[in-house]
Protein backbone atom coordinates (compact mmCIF):
# COMPACT_ATOMS: atom_id res chain seq x y z
CA UNK A 1 0.00 0.00 0.00
CA UNK A 2 2.71 2.49 0.41
CA UNK A 3 4.26 1.71 -2.91
CA UNK A 4 0.75 2.69 -4.78
CA UNK A 5 0.02 5.39 -2.45
CA UNK A 6 2.69 7.27 -5.04
CA UNK A 7 0.55 5.91 -7.74
CA UNK A 8 -2.57 7.38 -9.81
CA UNK A 9 -6.05 4.86 -8.16
CA UNK A 10 -7.50 5.19 -11.35
CA UNK A 11 -4.90 3.07 -12.50
CA UNK A 12 -6.07 0.19 -10.68
CA UNK A 13 -9.93 0.10 -11.30
CA UNK A 14 -8.99 -3.05 -13.81
CA UNK A 15 -7.36 -4.96 -11.10
CA UNK A 16 -4.14 -3.13 -12.00
CA UNK A 17 -3.60 -5.31 -15.24
CA UNK A 18 -0.34 -4.53 -16.75
CA UNK A 19 1.03 -2.84 -13.78
CA UNK A 20 4.46 -4.06 -12.70
CA UNK A 21 4.02 -3.79 -9.13
CA UNK A 22 0.79 -5.95 -8.90
CA UNK A 23 2.56 -8.62 -11.33
CA UNK A 24 5.58 -8.18 -8.99
CA UNK A 25 3.19 -9.34 -5.96
CA UNK A 26 0.97 -12.07 -7.49
CA UNK A 27 4.34 -13.46 -8.93
CA UNK A 28 7.31 -13.18 -6.13
CA UNK A 29 4.54 -13.41 -3.30
CA UNK A 30 3.58 -16.75 -4.25
CA UNK A 31 7.08 -17.78 -5.10
CA UNK A 32 7.96 -16.65 -1.58
CA UNK A 33 5.34 -19.65 -0.45
CA UNK A 34 5.72 -22.55 -2.92
CA UNK A 35 8.87 -24.97 -2.05
CA UNK A 36 11.86 -23.15 -2.62
CA UNK A 37 14.45 -25.67 -3.87
CA UNK A 38 11.97 -26.90 -6.68
CA UNK A 39 9.98 -23.42 -7.87
CA UNK A 40 12.27 -20.08 -7.36
CA UNK A 41 15.50 -22.21 -7.26
CA UNK A 42 14.79 -23.81 -10.06
CA UNK A 43 13.75 -20.74 -11.47
CA UNK A 44 17.58 -19.03 -10.71
CA UNK A 45 19.12 -22.63 -12.17
CA UNK A 46 17.26 -21.34 -15.31
CA UNK A 47 18.64 -17.70 -14.84
CA UNK A 48 21.66 -16.53 -17.35
CA UNK A 49 24.66 -15.16 -16.23
CA UNK A 50 26.57 -14.84 -12.68
CA UNK A 51 26.96 -18.30 -12.76
CA UNK A 52 29.05 -18.20 -9.38
CA UNK A 53 26.96 -15.72 -7.74
CA UNK A 54 23.27 -17.95 -8.70
CA UNK A 55 24.73 -21.33 -7.61
CA UNK A 56 26.11 -19.52 -3.96
CA UNK A 57 22.44 -18.84 -3.42
CA UNK A 58 20.61 -21.88 -4.36
CA UNK A 59 22.63 -23.56 -2.15
CA UNK A 60 21.12 -21.30 0.49
CA UNK A 61 17.77 -20.58 -0.95
CA UNK A 62 15.33 -22.75 1.82
CA UNK A 63 16.72 -19.98 4.86
CA UNK A 64 16.59 -17.18 2.48
CA UNK A 65 14.37 -14.68 3.75
CA UNK A 66 12.51 -12.37 1.07
CA UNK A 67 11.25 -8.79 1.58
CA UNK A 68 8.73 -7.78 -0.85
CA UNK A 69 8.72 -4.13 -1.81
CA UNK A 70 11.38 -3.22 0.93
CA UNK A 71 11.17 0.99 0.23
CA UNK A 72 13.85 3.21 -0.63
CA UNK A 73 17.07 0.74 0.03
CA UNK A 74 20.47 3.39 -0.02
CA UNK A 75 23.50 3.50 -2.17
CA UNK A 76 25.67 4.25 0.59
CA UNK A 77 24.16 2.72 4.14
CA UNK A 78 26.60 4.29 6.28
CA UNK A 79 26.14 7.46 5.01
CA UNK A 80 23.65 10.46 6.37
CA UNK A 81 20.62 11.52 4.33
CA UNK A 82 22.45 14.56 2.65
CA UNK A 83 23.12 14.17 -1.28
CA UNK A 84 22.04 10.67 -0.60
CA UNK A 85 20.49 8.21 -3.82
CA UNK A 86 17.97 5.33 -3.29
CA UNK A 87 16.64 2.20 -5.11
CA UNK A 88 13.41 0.55 -4.75
CA UNK A 89 13.77 -3.12 -5.80
CA UNK A 90 10.93 -4.85 -6.15
CA UNK A 91 12.45 -7.45 -3.63
CA UNK A 92 15.00 -8.21 -1.96
CA UNK A 93 16.51 -11.46 -0.46
CA UNK A 94 18.58 -12.36 1.98
CA UNK A 95 20.73 -15.65 3.24
CA UNK A 96 23.92 -15.76 5.02
CA UNK A 97 26.19 -15.92 1.73
CA UNK A 98 24.23 -14.02 -0.65
CA UNK A 99 22.65 -10.37 -0.85
CA UNK A 100 19.92 -10.65 -4.02
CA UNK A 101 17.85 -7.40 -4.97
CA UNK A 102 14.88 -8.38 -8.00
CA UNK A 103 14.39 -6.04 -10.25
CA UNK A 104 10.91 -7.15 -11.86
CA UNK A 105 9.50 -5.36 -15.11
CA UNK A 106 5.81 -5.91 -16.55
CA UNK A 107 5.08 -7.63 -19.21
CA UNK A 108 4.08 -5.14 -21.53
CA UNK A 109 6.30 -2.90 -23.46
CA UNK A 110 8.75 -0.83 -20.56
CA UNK A 111 12.20 0.54 -20.52
CA UNK A 112 14.83 0.87 -17.44
CA UNK A 113 15.34 4.89 -15.92
CA UNK A 114 19.02 5.96 -17.61
CA UNK A 115 20.57 5.46 -13.96
CA UNK A 116 18.90 2.50 -12.31
CA UNK A 117 20.89 -0.27 -13.28
CA UNK A 118 23.81 1.34 -12.47
CA UNK A 119 22.29 2.80 -9.36
CA UNK A 120 21.10 -0.86 -8.11
CA UNK A 121 24.18 -1.79 -8.99
CA UNK A 122 26.14 0.07 -6.00
CA UNK A 123 23.34 -0.47 -3.74
CA UNK A 124 23.88 -4.10 -4.30
CA UNK A 125 27.80 -4.22 -3.85
CA UNK A 126 27.38 -1.83 -0.57
CA UNK A 127 24.88 -4.06 0.96
CA UNK A 128 26.21 -6.99 0.40
CA UNK A 129 28.92 -6.50 2.95
CA UNK A 130 30.99 -9.52 2.51
CA UNK A 131 28.59 -11.55 0.78
CA UNK A 132 27.54 -12.47 -2.09
CA UNK A 133 25.99 -9.67 -4.13
CA UNK A 134 23.48 -10.55 -7.20
CA UNK A 135 20.82 -8.85 -9.22
CA UNK A 136 18.31 -10.76 -10.75
CA UNK A 137 16.60 -9.26 -13.66
CA UNK A 138 12.91 -10.78 -14.20
CA UNK A 139 11.32 -10.45 -17.00
CA UNK A 140 14.27 -8.50 -19.45
CA UNK A 141 16.91 -9.80 -20.85
CA UNK A 142 19.85 -8.09 -23.03
CA UNK A 143 19.96 -5.69 -24.91
CA UNK A 144 17.93 -3.59 -22.48
CA UNK A 145 15.66 -0.99 -23.27
CA UNK A 146 17.17 1.81 -21.33
CA UNK A 147 15.31 5.20 -21.11
CA UNK A 148 16.11 7.85 -24.33
CA UNK A 149 18.64 5.29 -25.20
CA UNK A 150 17.07 2.36 -27.01
CA UNK A 151 18.44 -1.03 -26.50
CA UNK A 152 21.45 -1.31 -24.87
CA UNK A 153 23.75 -4.22 -23.67
CA UNK A 154 23.91 -4.77 -19.97
CA UNK A 155 27.35 -3.62 -19.73
CA UNK A 156 27.17 -0.57 -21.79
CA UNK A 157 23.54 0.17 -19.78
CA UNK A 158 25.42 0.61 -16.00
CA UNK A 159 29.18 1.61 -17.86
CA UNK A 160 26.74 5.05 -19.59
CA UNK A 161 25.55 6.18 -16.00
CA UNK A 162 27.98 4.35 -13.66
CA UNK A 163 31.04 7.67 -12.92
CA UNK A 164 27.94 9.35 -12.46
CA UNK A 165 26.28 7.17 -9.85
CA UNK A 166 29.85 6.84 -8.29
CA UNK A 167 30.49 10.89 -8.02
CA UNK A 168 26.46 11.70 -6.34
CA UNK A 169 26.85 8.59 -4.09
CA UNK A 170 30.47 9.90 -2.93
CA UNK A 171 32.02 6.59 -4.18
CA UNK A 172 35.00 5.87 -5.16
CA UNK A 173 36.03 6.88 -8.79
CA UNK A 174 39.06 4.55 -8.80
CA UNK A 175 37.08 1.49 -8.11
CA UNK A 176 35.16 2.15 -11.78
CA UNK A 177 37.25 0.06 -13.53
CA UNK A 178 37.04 -3.24 -11.39
CA UNK A 179 33.48 -2.56 -10.76
CA UNK A 180 33.08 -2.31 -14.86
CA UNK A 181 34.87 -5.75 -15.01
CA UNK A 182 32.43 -7.14 -11.95
CA UNK A 183 29.27 -6.38 -13.50
CA UNK A 184 28.87 -10.49 -15.77
CA UNK A 185 29.42 -11.82 -11.70
CA UNK A 186 26.57 -9.53 -10.60
CA UNK A 187 23.61 -9.93 -13.05
CA UNK A 188 21.66 -12.57 -14.02
CA UNK A 189 18.35 -12.55 -16.04
CA UNK A 190 15.11 -14.63 -17.09
CA UNK A 191 12.24 -13.74 -19.16
CA UNK A 192 8.81 -14.05 -18.06
CA UNK A 193 8.27 -16.93 -20.87
CA UNK A 194 10.70 -18.90 -18.93
CA UNK A 195 9.28 -18.35 -15.49
CA UNK A 196 5.87 -19.61 -16.86
CA UNK A 197 7.38 -22.57 -18.22
CA UNK A 198 9.64 -23.21 -15.02
CA UNK A 199 6.61 -23.19 -12.58
CA UNK A 200 4.32 -25.30 -14.92
CA UNK A 201 6.78 -27.89 -15.19
CA UNK A 202 7.82 -28.04 -11.86
CA UNK A 203 4.02 -28.09 -10.85
CA UNK A 204 3.43 -31.22 -13.03
CA UNK A 205 6.17 -33.03 -11.60
CA UNK A 206 5.38 -32.05 -7.68
CA UNK A 207 4.46 -34.78 -5.82
CA UNK A 208 4.16 -35.26 -1.93
CA UNK A 209 2.32 -37.75 0.15
CA UNK A 210 -0.50 -35.02 2.11
CA UNK A 211 -2.66 -34.69 -0.79
CA UNK A 212 -3.37 -31.01 1.08
CA UNK A 213 0.13 -29.96 0.47
CA UNK A 214 -0.69 -31.36 -3.29
CA UNK A 215 -3.22 -28.67 -3.88
CA UNK A 216 -1.72 -26.15 -2.21
CA UNK A 217 1.18 -26.16 -4.38
CA UNK A 218 -1.24 -26.67 -7.70
CA UNK A 219 -3.24 -23.48 -5.99
CA UNK A 220 -0.14 -21.34 -5.82
CA UNK A 221 1.75 -22.41 -9.15
CA UNK A 222 -1.91 -21.93 -10.20
CA UNK A 223 -1.69 -18.24 -9.12
CA UNK A 224 1.16 -17.25 -10.76
CA UNK A 225 0.83 -18.99 -14.63
CA UNK A 226 -2.85 -17.08 -14.19
CA UNK A 227 -1.23 -13.64 -12.98
CA UNK A 228 1.51 -13.95 -16.56
CA UNK A 229 -1.65 -14.89 -18.80
CA UNK A 230 -3.59 -11.49 -17.37
CA UNK A 231 -1.15 -9.37 -17.34
CA UNK A 232 0.16 -10.19 -21.30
Amino acid sequence: MQEISWESAPAYREGGRGRENVLSAEVLMALDYLPRTAFLGQIFRTARGADKSRNAFIDHIESAVMDFLPGDLPLVPESGPLKQLYVQPDAVLTTENSFVLIEAKRIRRSAFQPQQLAREYVAALAHSQGRSPLILLLGAEPPLQVKGRGRLSLEEAIRVELRNVLYQSGGDDDDYELLINAIPDVFCWITWDEVAAVVSEQAAAFASLESSVNATVQRLAGSITKALTWHS
